[in-house]
């Protein structure tokens, strides 16, 4: 029998999938168990999209869809009239759970959960198909307590994020296509933490009408900007071969890169509208359909790069905050 990946097997020990053999049926091009029979195998992995095309792990899955995508038939049949985002809670920043979110508090960071629905045609009751998760920073207030401190404070990625901003809040003049004039009137950063839609809801055109409904939130205050950090969302992830603090086996790190593409190039397709921040790791979305981010083509976005190293103490200060 062929080496079989120990992700796979790992899984299905833990939950139990323990049968007579079954060949172990993928469609993954490089899966190097295709059609092995194996004790442990039963389960099924569909594409989330179109559900034809079948594989052995979520990891076989998310390689495949570079060589996928193309034949992908997901159906795009959905109605985005009948999608909505709701607002289910709305709280201080998570670290401050004693803090009570009234006018006299006034906490700089707010946490808004968000639940994805969708109303079929005639059925008076709405569908939960997935959620989201923004933080709303007060730029005002937070620059009187140090816009770096409160936005490392909150959260290791608002911490990098901060690293683009001078301390008033605007975007340092490297930003590409961004400009520091273009937050010089917003009252909240707005970021976008986590949005998931539910595997039987994916490539059917739900994420591309969430954004436009978010800004339409009465919290963001108006907000014209929505920043994100495109990555995989581990805690989503099946179990980890060598614990979740441990190295990444070669398998597990081509499934997160894969997935990690996928989502990236989610965000920055036409219908979601997301460019880079400078070379950085983060993007943003302008909900003004004429600014200038909308007008330039996917293949000559930014591309990542390395920050420059800090030329003052202060900078190496920050640098160091933001990555430990």
């Amino acid at each position: 029998m062929a080496n079989r990946p120990d992700h796979i097997e790992l899984f299905d020990r833990q939950y139990g999938y323990l049968d007579e053999k079954h060949p172990i049926e993928c469609d993954s091009p490089s899966c190097p168990d295709a059609g092995v029979p194996h004790e442990f195998y039963k389960a099924r992995y569909p594409c989330s999209g179109c559900s034809r095309a079948k594989y052995c792990s979520p990891q076989c899955r998310d390689i495949a869809w570079a060589t996928h995508a193309a034949a992908c038939t997901a159906s795009s049949s959905v109605a985005t009239a009948g999608i909505d985002v709701v607002l289910k809670k709305k709280g201080p920043r998570d670290d401050s759970p004693e803090q009570e979110d009234t006018e006299s508090a006034a906490p700089i960071v707010h946490i808004l959960e968000i639940e994805i629905e969708y109303t079929h045609p005639g059925t008076p009751e709405p569908t939960k198909i997935g959620h989201a998760k923004l933080r709303l920073i007060d730029i005002w207030k937070a620059q009187e307590d140090g816009f770096f401190d409160c936005l490392d404070e909150s959260s290791a990625e608002l911490g990098k994020l901060a690293l683009q901003f001078d301390d008033n809040g605007l975007l340092k003049t490297n930003g590409g296509c961004w400009h520091p004039d273009d937050f010089e009137n917003e009252k909240y950063l707005v970021y976008l933490q986590e949005l998931v839609v539910e595997p039987s809801w994916r490539g059917k055109g739900v994420g591309r009408s969430i954004f436009p409904l978010l800004f339409k939130l009465s919290q963001l205050n108006g907000a014209g900007f929505i920043f994100t950090f495109p990555s995989v969302l581990i805690e989503l992830e099946p179990p980890r071969v060598n614990g979740d603090f441990g190295e990444l086996t070669p398998e597990e790190e081509a499934a997160w890169s894969a997935k990690r593409e996928r989502i990236i190039k989610f965000y920055r397709q036409a219908s979601s509208g997301f460019r880079r921040i400078a070379n950085s790791d983060f993007f943003c979305l302008a909900e003004d359909p004429n600014h200038a981010s909308h007008s330039i083509p996917i293949d000559e976005d930014a591309v990542f790069e390395e920050l420059p190293a800090p030329t003052t103490r202060e900078e190496v200060k920050r640098r160091y905050m933001a990555y430990h």
